[in-house]
């Protein structure tokens, strides 16, 4: 029983995280610089994803992979007792894992945010203080979607790398 819990349990967080990662990437590297170029347009763009259950999949797909991932490092901990995570395989392990959370922490209360502030501000007038309003927010979400990726790439190669000890 233990094998295939463990297994199945692998295989939900290795395509969750793929997910995650993939989504991020594509969000960070190419839908919002599109959103923020396309100006006020971009904003109804941000509304109707938010509207289509774009929250809701990254908040899923974050909550899954760590959920299966906080599971994953308590049978190993049971297996290989405080010693084996004091190994330099398990401190490699617990640093992507707290990558990762710190990752799924800024998606969620900051881009979360945001995203549900720009889709808000998508039906405000158009007036300058709207306007410098969705600017800073763009800004922000920028540079947060760019410590989110980078958290997610190094927690996914601190992982790959952790079975190398």
């Amino acid at each position: 029983m233990e094998f295939q819990l463990s297994t199945i349990l692998r295989a939900v967080h290795i395509l969750t995280a793929a997910l995650w990662l993939g989504a991020a990437a594509l969000l960070t590297l190419y839908i919002m610089p599109s959103i923020r170029s396309a100006g006020a347009a971009g904003g109804s763009v941000v509304a109707e994803s938010m509207r289509r259950g774009l929250g809701a999949f990254m908040a899923s797909v974050a909550g899954t992979t760590i959920l299966s991932g906080a599971w994953l490092y308590w049978i190993r901990y049971q297996m290989l007792g405080a010693s084996g995570m004091h190994s330099t395989g398990g401190i490699v392990l617990t640093l992507g894992a707290l990558a990762g959370f710190v990752a799924m922490m800024i998606g969620g209360a900051v881009l979360g945010r945001i995203s549900r502030e720009l889709g808000e501000l998508a039906g405000a007038p158009a007036n300058e203080t709207t306007q410098a309003r969705i600017a800073a927010l763009h800004r922000r979400g920028a540079a947060a979607s760019k410590v989110t990726l980078t958290l997610l790439i190094v927690a996914l190669l601190l992982m790959v790398f952790s079975r190398s000890f």
